[in-house]
């Protein structure tokens, strides 16, 4: 008997702690009977369903799972209307609402971090409603007498106090949580005083530099990049792209360090890191920022084709190698890779002797509906700057001489015209060539200085080569 009861112990015991294990959401909506209600989360960019239930009679729908939902940001989708919860380690608990005022009335049990969030968030919808209020009185002030009332000054100031105030405190609360986690992500960068003299030379411009490179430096101070649950957010990618498309300068030696030093910093937690490194390859691989290939290049490089990235298949991994191939050879900065091509005067041309202070290499073809438009545009610019030190190297990328000679003529192009119909130069490899047209731009040195222009932009490129 005795061990009949020791073995209903042990499976009891057994059953909760599965129980504690998983995940067990009870919410009750008063005047919402019968009704599906969906659990999401936010990941990166986007939202994903992670359960559904519908409530019964009495507006109560459970979500239950055998297993723990990933820590992060989720949300409840009721019919017009939702709200949103965090998910640390303890996920069985409890939510009450009202169809009518959804959070409003939203009260947590057993659910401490909710709790202390939704205080946190009801203070602060309203200290943002009155913030709008005084702006809008601001701004009233300002159009109307070009000043503004030193009440009201204080009034704003003292009410952003407030809203600091709340957060530090519910920080201070809250150590170690989901939500002391978020509040310090969304705490923006404070500033030192830089100790510049009002009366120093060019103060104004000094303090606007030394806190630009500060925001650089110090942009991600109070984020902790161990905690995985900030992936599961509305805002932490946001906040990773603002980084580099806006507080950083737009170029490729200047965007490397710091995207190494954010990855390296990701380390501290395995699923951060896998999102880190792998949106960061993904966004630098997209970019429309030109110059920006030398970011992705260098990721792929350092992490995903040296080991750091266990997750990838080797047939990926061959595939970031191959796009790597692609790009390496042309990046900006370097020497451009030289070919040597017929022309069509006759003879041979080899890109590296062609003698001028900028060369424009063209890769087109005639019946190109986009070439039909850049190529006369082109030509004005050369025939514009050609006895200033421009050259065009306009390599036609098909295979039918009698059409490409008939354009030449018929349009003017007296630059430098060339073909390899049998692709023997690999220029197609080496320059990347997958569409025409494409336009580099190369130094008197045959450093590539700009690559896949528009033609709109090109004359400035030119300019600045050679005035």
């Amino acid at each position: 008997m005795r061990r009949i009861i020791f073995i209903a112990i042990a499976i009891a015991a057994l059953i909760s702690e599965t129980n504690a294990q998983g995940y067990r959401i009870e919410v009750k909506v008063d005047g919402l009977a019968d009704t599906k209600l969906q659990l999401g989360y936010y990941h990166g960019e986007k939202t994903l369903l992670a359960d559904t239930a519908t409530t019964n009679s009495k507006g109560v729908a459970v979500f239950k799972g055998d297993t723990l939902l990933p820590r992060g940001m989720y949300f409840v989708v009721l019919p017009e209307n939702f709200f949103e919860l965090i998910l640390e380690d303890n996920q069985q608990f409890g939510i009450t609402t009202s169809i009518d005022n959804v959070n409003q009335n939203l009260k947590f049990t057993n659910s401490p971090e909710n709790t202390a969030f939704d205080r946190y968030r009801k203070f602060l919808a309203e200290k943002q409603n009155r913030m709008g209020e005084l702006q809008k009185q601001a701004q009233e002030q300002r159009e109307a007498t070009g000043e503004v009332d030193k009440g009201l000054v204080a009034k704003i100031e003292a009410l952003d106090s407030d809203v600091k105030t709340m957060w530090d405190e519910t920080v201070a609360a809250n150590q170690g949580s989901m939500l002391a986690a978020i509040i310090n992500t969304l705490k923006p960068v404070e500033f030192p005083d830089f100790g510049i003299p009002d009366d120093a030379p060019n103060a104004d411009s000094l303090r606007w530099i030394t806190s630009i490179r500060y925001n650089q430096k110090h942009y991600f101070d109070n984020v902790d990049f161990s905690e995985s649950g900030l992936i599961r957010t509305p805002f932490f990618v946001g906040r990773i792209d603002n980084y580099f498309d806006r507080v950083l300068i737009p170029v490729a030696d200047t965007i490397i360090p710091y995207a190494d030093r954010i990855i390296e910093r990701a380390r501290a937690n395995d699923d951060m890191y896998r999102f880190i490194v792998t949106h960061l390859f993904s966004k630098f691989s997209n970019s429309s920022i030109m110059g920006m290939d030398a970011v992705f290049v260098h990721i792929a490089e350092k992490y995903f084709l040296s080991g750091q990235t266990p997750w990838i298949t080797e047939e990926t991994k061959g595939k970031i190698a191959e796009r790597v191939g692609d790009l390496k050879p042309n990046l900006i900065g370097q020497i451009a890779p030289n070919f040597r091509m017929a022309s069509l005067s006759g003879g041979v041309q080899e890109l590296h002797k062609v003698n001028a202070e900028v060369t424009v290499v063209y890769f087109w073809e005639p019946s190109c509906s986009h070439c039909k438009r850049v190529t006369p545009l082109l030509r004005d610019l050369y025939n514009k700057f050609k006895d200033k030190g421009m050259a065009v190297v306009a390599v036609y990328t098909q295979g039918e001489m009698d059409k490409w000679k008939e354009y030449v003529d018929s349009n003017e192009l007296k630059w430098i015209n060339v073909w390899d119909p049998t692709r023997g130069s690999r220029y197609h490899k080496l320059y990347d060539i997958y569409s025409t047209p494409v336009l580099y731009v190369l130094d008197k040195d045959k450093k590539i200085v700009a690559k896949r222009i528009g033609i709109e932009s090109l004359e400035r490129f030119i300019e600045q080569e050679i005035l």
